[in-house]
């Protein structure tokens, strides 16, 4: 059977730049905007890769004579309030940090293209092959032969005829956090659908960029950059995997779902009176994924990887509104902190494996994102902290629930279905199409392990919410903490 790079051809490859009239930018910031710390972290993390997709039952003509006119114009239009998406990351000669710089007549590159895979299938829920996806998203390619200058983002449209339109994005995580490219797209549909001059109606926020709201008093800019600077950077140039046995699949939990696993949990550790969903879900997918890799290998007494090796699962908290003072909402930019949960792979594969997840991602929330010294506290020692970790060992989530990837009409409805790519081992979170209050919990992994994972996911799940697990009760973390945000 023929991959989707097979059956995807390119109808037109474009640049889009912004009108000369200008945007919503402040003077200061117009062509020049550094990195904080709380950009340098994600200098070698590799381009995300986000799609929309949304039927669209016209046939190819429409597409070309109506879509294509209209997407150039409100990207252009949309474009004059995000240079930094327009810009390039610099590396200046003297090794000293980038930054990401914008000139006039800099653009972003756009495609249009076909595709004659089956749409419904690419947007289903079901098991997908990884590798189809990876054309539906344009290459970022450097614009030096050195890799000095690196484009932030690139676009592609693609047409299934008749069927459908996938909008997919390859973004370099370093200009922006999911905030910021929530506020871009959505922007950029409002736009599409309504035109400009109704964005006041809509109640839209324009990007805010002034980098001094970002306080640096213990110098965390240079301790990041004295560690990630020393790192080669390889640009953002890594291929579209030729082959692969990757599977891609979605998981949905229903909100009563959630909610019955959260009361489940807090019966079973004690004096614990409230638990997030947020970290709930990750808990119970963090200990489905190892239990799953240990069913891969046989034996769990026996695998390679031994009983007191630590696995780690990592997550971010959006700190505008937990820095002191707080700033505003629409800083574009990224502003997370990140937080580590760590605990035995023999604790995580035993019966009570769940309990102990929650557990420790309770008690990583409380240290970090919730810590009564602020949300910065000790973080000039997380260099130390990182290269501690075995990468191999470690269980991430991207996405939030509390951004609406699915309310993002171009004029086409609501999306039916939202996937983001990113590094292997990593869990994509959001809200649900059919529903807001359930959640999407998204995966990739080689085949057999996707089987094992769904027959633990599904069948654990109907028998917590059963109340039949043998379990032993745990013992709460250190502190209860109950006003930790809702997801």
């Amino acid at each position: 059977m023929a991959s989707s790079s097979e059956m995807v051809h390119v109808l037109e490859q474009c640049r889009i730049a912004p009108p000369p009239c200008g945007g919503s930018v402040d003077e200061k910031y117009k062509y020049s905007l550094p990195l904080t710390f709380f950009d340098i972290p994600w200098l070698h993390f590799p381009p995300m890769k986000i799609f929309s997709f949304y039927e669209f039952s016209h046939p190819k003509a429409y597409f070309l004579d109506t879509i294509i006119p209209r997407i150039k114009h409100s990207l252009s239009l949309t474009l004059k309030h995000f240079f930094p998406l327009l810009g390039n990351l610099v590396f200046p000669n003297d090794g000293s940090i980038p930054d990401i710089r914008y000139k006039d007549g800099d653009s972003v590159s756009l495609t249009f293209a076909e595709c004659s895979c089956d749409f419904d299938h690419l947007s289903g829920d079901q098991q997908r092959n990884d590798i189809d996806f990876h054309s539906l998203a344009p290459q970022i390619s450097p614009t030096s032969t050195n890799f000095g200058i690196v484009p932030i983002l690139a676009i592609q449209v693609t047409l299934f005829p008749n069927s459908g339109i996938c909008t997919g994005f390859t973004f370099h995580h370093i200009a922006a956090d999911a905030r910021s490219f929530y506020m871009f797209k959505r922007l950029w549909a409002s736009i599409n659908k309504l035109g400009e001059a109704t964005l006041e109606s809509t109640g839209i926020v324009f990007p805010f960029y002034d980098r001094t709201v970002i306080k640096d008093p213990i110098g965390l800019r240079s301790t990041f950059w004295n560690h990630f600077g020393k790192i080669k950077h390889e640009g953002s140039t890594q291929p579209p995997p030729s082959t692969n046995n990757n599977v891609r699949a979605t998981f949905i939990l229903r909100r009563a779902e959630v909610e019955g696993l959260k009361k489940w949990v807090i019966s079973q550790i004690p004096d614990l009176q409230y638990v997030s969903s947020f970290t709930v879900i990750c808990g119970y997918a963090w200990s489905c994924i190892i239990k799953a890799g240990a069913r891969i290998l046989g034996d769990h007494e026996d695998v390679v990887v031994g009983e007191n090796e630590s696995e780690n699962f990592a997550f971010t908290a959006d700190c505008r509104s937990l820095l002191e003072p707080p700033i505003p909402d629409a800083y574009f930019g990224n502003c997370l902190m990140g937080a580590l949960a760590t605990t035995k792979r023999m604790k995580l594969i035993q019966e009570d494996g769940f309990l102990v997840a929650v557990n420790s991602i309770q008690k990583a929330m409380e240290e970090r994102v919730r810590s009564k010294e602020g949300i910065l506290q000790g973080v000039q020692n997380w260099v130390r902290d990182l290269k501690s970790i075995d990468l191999t060992l470690l269980v991430a989530v991207v996405g939030s629930p509390r951004f609406d990837f699915y309310d993002m009409d171009f004029g086409l409805g609501r999306p039916k279905k939202f996937e983001v790519i990113s590094r292997d081992n990593y869990i994509s979170l959001s809200r649900c199409k059919a529903n807001q209050e359930d959640f999407e919990v998204g995966l990739c992994f080689p085949k057999a392990k996707m089987d094992v994972f769904e027959e633990i996911f599904t069948n654990g799940c109907k028998r917590y919410l059963q109340n039949k697990s043998l379990s032993p009760r745990i013992q709460k973390p250190s502190r209860n903490f109950p006003h930790v945000s809702k997801l």
